[in-house]
């Protein structure tokens, strides 16, 4: 993302966050929706007793819908916007957030897994790149897996601001970084989610390891 478009994607959440406050509503999130599309996100794999790394966490909520479920986590959030950040450390002060850009910002620490929720929907200069920039970024940072989630062209309404990505480049450019990945497109009708798995080894029987659980041999 270049600064440009950072500036305006940190102003207009500055705004909104003097409109609605602590709401869903700052992150433009308007139809209580918010907790369906954690829910398919964190059903990537098995998060208990896992470390997470959420980028542009926004308030953190995804950490409060995690605890809920009962999941014993080490939640880590970053975020570009440091107003959002502020609120959340107060909301959620067993969590641990940053003010950070993973695509300019060194970070050392990996996680097993790392998510994004509605960062790629912003209309940018160039959101291609952006998406393939921060889809490597985060392949990188996690021992397990990403899951991140998208607006889809599959829809009969667009909205000034908003970027609707194709499914299929989504799944191509995600090939790329593995050979194991899930695209999701059951949630909603106008959204998906992609899971892409960092353990992409093939067994004898031609299955993926990791899936592969049983010995029918």
């Amino acid at each position: 993302m270049n600064e440009k478009d950072k500036r305006a994607i940190i102003q207009r959440y500055n705004e909104n966050l003097k409109k609605y406050g602590y709401s869903p509503k700052t992150l433009e999130w308007f139809k209580s929706r918010q907790y369906i599309r954690f829910k398919a996100l964190s059903e990537i794999g098995d998060l208990d007793n896992s470390s997470i790394l959420d980028v542009g966490c926004g308030f953190g909520d995804l950490y409060g819908f995690l605890i809920k479920k009962g999941l014993n986590i080490k939640y880590t959030g970053y975020d570009i916007n440091e107003n959002l950040i502020e609120i959340a450390k107060e909301v959620y002060p067993d969590a641990h957030f940053e003010v950070k850009d993973i695509e300019e910002d060194k970070t050392n620490e990996k996680f097993d897994w790392v998510f994004s929720c509605g960062i790629f929907n912003n209309k940018l200069s160039d959101n291609a790149s952006f998406i393939q920039s921060m889809l490597k970024k985060m392949f990188k940072l996690c021992n397990k897996g990403v899951a991140a989630d998208f607006m889809s062209t599959y829809v009969d309404f667009k909205n000034e601001g908003t970027y609707y990505a194709k499914p299929e480049e989504i799944f191509k450019f995600c090939k790329t970084l593995s050979r194991r990945v899930l695209l999701r497109h059951d949630y909603m009708p106008f959204e998906f989610c992609v899971y892409v798995y960092k353990d992409d080894r093939i067994n004898k029987r031609n299955v993926f390891t990791e899936f592969d659980t049983y010995d029918n041999e």
